[in-house]
């Protein structure tokens, strides 16, 4: 689904970011499987893998949920297409949404 041409152009509008809850890649730094599964657990109240939720940073090193995609494995093109593109529709950035 990520290498489909309307994806890969909506995501290069957002900063990606993979939290992992399973094992560490080789020579990544930083919390631990773990603390990721707590955080993923108490800020989103979800334990469902995979999980997909757009922040938006605010002040202080926090963040706010904008949009988060439930649907776990991605089965619907129209529906990711629409989470993705709907928050950068919202901000005025028309060309953004991809339809």
């Amino acid at each position: 689904m990520f290498s489909k041409p309307p994806v890969k152009e909506l995501f290069r509008r957002y900063v990606l970011v993979e939290l992992y809850t399973d094992k560490l890649p080789a020579g990544h730094t930083g919390t631990s499987p773990e603390e990721n599964e707590r955080l993923l657990f108490e800020e989103f109240k979800t334990a469902q893998l995979p999980y997909y939720v757009i922040l938006r940073p605010t002040s202080g090193g926090k963040y706010e949920t904008v949009a988060a995609y439930d649907e776990g494995k991605i089965n619907n093109l129209e529906g990711f297409l629409h989470f993705l593109g709907g928050p950068l529709a919202q901000a005025g950035l028309a060309s953004a949404a991809g339809r």
